[in-house]
């Protein structure tokens, strides 16, 4: 009897043809592959950026992101950026004051180089270069969005863009991140090589997060502000990426100063030199930074000016700064430590208390003032245990190292004056911020040891800041009357500022207190000789007060001051005018219409002084070019009719007093 196939047997070979069908087909289709042409391998990633991305976020502490140990801020995208790129878990700024530690970013230089110390300061001097210059002049499309009043184009950080989008709306002093954002984003889109600069002003005082964070960070709104600014890097980064250009971009997300929130007594910025305003994230991402790297050491914001110059393959004849590169860093490597120096003279300036200086130096830092402090920043981050009596070797080895800086100011140091040159409508802005400006005080620190501690004066400053705050506010919300009790009460305090006595004088003139206002301009110059905007208004209180013989000395000087102003040319003559030194009139007006011939009313006044010395011919022409140039006011047309009829000229006198009555002068009596 036959005997039938074994099931097992059938089972088990039926599944070794499905394998060597399986292996047959494998084998045909790696043969295949073999036969092909191989593709391109993926392009390497680039070395070199052919774009940077810098996003300087105001105020922003390093310990509210999630990178840098933050628990309870959302910051997903800058802390993506880290993890896919560098970051450096110390990293300082200089100086804790948006524009000047903004213009040692963009110059590599520390405040004392550059010049600018202050938020109220003139514009930063053109022949100190500046990042953009550099990138522009390699043939980069050049942007910068800024959102404060603080980085408008005065101070002069414009320099080498190409777009310098700087408008605010009128009557404010910042714009909200997502406009700057979505202004940077439009700009960028048909960009293949640039150098973009996004400055988001959000964590600023006063903190007012939008939307879903209010509500989600109700009792910490500094904190909402931050994961604001977090969503904007992340809408700033996914336009990269939907552009193609992310990888090939190098981006730097990075701070100005950080915000002390009560540490040290201290509410916002500006004051003292401690981590909780110096400390600032540092993130960088993109070519030539290797993927999850720790910058070791101390990074400095100095520092980024030779690093995205090196970075960016544009080093050579790049000028000397006081930054070192961190390419090797960021590429995994290691870099020599370097100490960072930093300093505060808001106490000096504003006050008249002793000014700040730090220096770091690895875990150490030494603050040298009246009661110096010395502090470890391993143990003690927060520094609250001074250890100047525990450490007196370290202690004066420190200090020695601030000597030594402070004495290279003094051979380098550009002295830019706080204030000179800011015009008026500036320095209200900025004080309405609690940036109040310089007093006055000495423009170089001194070491004395004569002048207050500024520890020991905290609830002073808390109080005259807040004083003067209030009278910047009103005087600009139209209400001058509101602005001179505080600045008064201030000025009892002690304040004794260039800035108090300038507020304290536009708040006379506007409530028509001529002799009052002129007396407080009068203190304003004293303060501060370079201001023209004071000299001006001590020129017109004088005026109003009929002191002509003062009005002409606070012309003189501020024609001094802007000899090419066609409006202080044309105050001096009116004022030589009033005074009857007509031959000197005609002169300064004749410059100012050298300079401005358009505006009519300059031709009036020319008329008026040469018809009051008799010259009464050259008073007709000078009065016909004010009526041929502004044809609608009747004023023009009947100081014409004046001087024809003086001339003789009566039928052309009658048609000129037509005129003028038709255009209702002079101005019939109720």
């Amino acid at each position: 009897m036959a005997v039938g196939p074994n099931p097992t047997k059938i089972r088990y070979d039926r599944r070794l043809m499905f394998l060597r069908a399986a292996t047959a087909v494998t084998t045909l289709a790696l043969c295949a592959a073999c036969n092909r042409t191989p593709g391109p391998p993926p392009a390497p990633p680039p070395s070199v950026p052919s774009s940077v991305l810098i996003v300087t976020i105001d105020t922003l502490r390093a310990d509210r992101l999630g990178i840098y140990g933050a628990a309870n801020v959302a910051t997903p995208n800058m802390d993506a950026l880290a993890r896919e790129g560098a970051w450096a878990p110390q990293a300082d700024a200089h100086v804790p004051l948006t524009r000047p530690s903004h213009v040692s970013l963009f110059t590599g230089r520390y405040p004392a180089e550059h010049g600018i110390r202050d938020n109220v300061a003139p514009t930063l001097q053109a022949d100190v270069p500046l990042l953009a210059e550099r990138f522009q002049r390699a043939g980069f499309a050049t942007g910068a969005f800024v959102a404060s009043v603080v980085l408008d184009r005065q101070s002069g950080l414009a320099r080498g863009f190409d777009r310098y989008a700087d408008r605010l709306a009128p009557g404010t002093d910042r714009r909200p991140g997502d406009e700057v954002v979505s202004e940077a984003i439009a700009w960028l889109q048909d960009k293949s090589r640039f150098l973009a600069w996004v400055h988001l002003y959000d964590p600023h005082a006063p903190y007012l997060p939008p939307g879903r964070y209010a509500g989600e960070y109700a009792d910490r709104p500094y904190d909402g502000t931050v994961a604001w600014s977090d969503e904007l890097v992340g809408r700033l980064v996914q336009a990269l990426r939907q552009a193609g250009t992310l990888d090939r971009t190098l981006v730097v997300v990075t701070s100005d100063h950080g915000e002390a929130l009560g540490e040290h007594g201290e509410d916002v910025h500006g004051y003292f030199v401690y981590e909780a305003t110096l400390r600032v994230p540092l993130i960088i991402r993109g070519p030539g930074v290797k993927a999850g790297t720790r910058v070791e050491g101390v990074a400095r914001t100095i520092d980024l000016f030779p690093t995205l110059i090196e970075m960016a393959g544009l080093g050579a004849g790049a000028p000397a700064t006081s930054g070192r590169s961190l390419a090797v860093a960021l590429a995994g490597g290691r870099h020599d430590d370097q100490p960072s120096f930093g300093e505060s003279l808001m106490p000096l300036l504003q006050y008249g208390w002793s000014d700040l200086r730090a220096v770091r130096d690895g875990r150490w830092k030494y603050i040298l003032a009246p009661k110096p402090e010395l502090y470890d920043l391993d143990r003690d981050p927060g520094e609250l245990r001074n250890l100047v009596d525990a450490e007196p070797a370290r202690a004066r080895a420190l200090r020695a190292s601030v000597a030594a800086q402070l004495k290279l100011e003094q051979t380098s140091a550009r002295t830019a004056t706080a204030a000179a040159g800011v015009p008026p409508e500036m320095l209200e802005r900025l004080g309405a911020l609690g940036y109040i400006g310089a007093g006055g005080g000495p423009a170089s620190p001194t070491r004395d040891g004569a002048r207050a501690d500024p520890k020991d004066k905290v609830a002073d400053y808390k109080a005259l800041r807040e004083l003067m705050q209030q009278g910047l506010v009103a005087l600009r919300s139209g209400r001058p009357s509101d602005a001179v009790a505080p600045l008064q009460a201030a000025a009892r305090r002690g304040v004794d500022s260039h800035e108090l006595h300038y507020y304290l004088a536009r708040a006379y003139l506007a409530l028509e207190r001529w002799r009052d206002a002129a007396a407080e301009y009068e203190r304003a110059t004293a303060k501060l000789p370079g201001d023209a905007e004071a000299w001006r208004g001590l020129g017109r209180s004088r005026v109003e007060a009929r002191d002509g013989a003062g009005a002409v000395r606070a012309y003189e000087k501020l024609v001094s001051l802007a000899p090419r102003d066609p409006i202080a040319l044309m105050q001096l003559g009116e004022a030589y005018r009033d005074v009857a030194r007509f031959q000197d009139a005609t002169r300064v007006i004749r410059e100012a219409l050298a300079i401005d011939p358009a505006p009519a009313q300059y031709w009036n006044s020319l008329g008026t002084v040469l018809g009051a010395s008799g010259r009464m011919a050259e008073a007709e022409q000078a009065f016909a070019e004010a009526t041929t140039r502004e044809p609608a006011n009747g004023l023009y047309a009947y100081n014409r009719a004046l001087a024809l009829q003086a001339l003789g000229r009566r039928d052309e006198a009658l048609v000129q007093q037509k005129r003028a009555a038709d255009l209702g002068y002079p101005p019939r009596a109720r």
